[in-house]
């Protein structure tokens, strides 16, 4: 029997930004994701919670600095405030995961939400912004 298909965060062309590296990295941030939704939904310990958002935060970051490497190297205008947003979405990130683990945030639907739009916002409101300049300058 197949499993049921309960990933809170299904991969769509809506989050493709048509550049290779930043949509693999993009659909790794996917899979974290749905992985600690369904270890929420399993029921899964906090322990097993906290390794997959600690993976989440450790991936987040190498994810950044690759992006902000290649916008660095082909003098993307708008990487100040491409920089600051990513600042802006990995204090978030870790804030989340220190009140979780500080139990002063139960791991419920509205936290995983948070993680859903994090991520969203991430792909579709900042990283859609430069992915016209970085295809003018050739990178795949």
């Amino acid at each position: 029997m197949e499993a049921l298909q309960r990933d809170l965060l299904p991969w769509s062309e809506e989050y493709h930004v048509g550049i290779a590296f930043a949509d693999v990295q993009h659909k790794q941030l996917v899979d974290i994701i749905n992985r600690l939704y369904q270890a929420l939904v399993d029921g899964k310990a906090r322990p097993v919670i906290g390794r997959t958002l600690d993976e989440l935060i450790r991936y987040t970051t190498a994810h950044f600095a690759a992006e902000e490497k290649v916008l660095q190297s082909c003098e993307y205008p708008d990487f100040p405030a491409h920089h600051s947003e990513h600042e802006r979405l990995a204090y978030a990130i870790l804030e989340f995961y220190q009140r979780l683990m500080s139990n002063e945030l139960g791991m419920t639907a509205q936290s995983v939400d948070f993680l859903r739009d994090w991520l969203g916002q991430e792909i579709l409101d900042v990283d859609m912004k430069f992915a016209p300049f970085l295809r003018g300058k050739g990178v795949p």
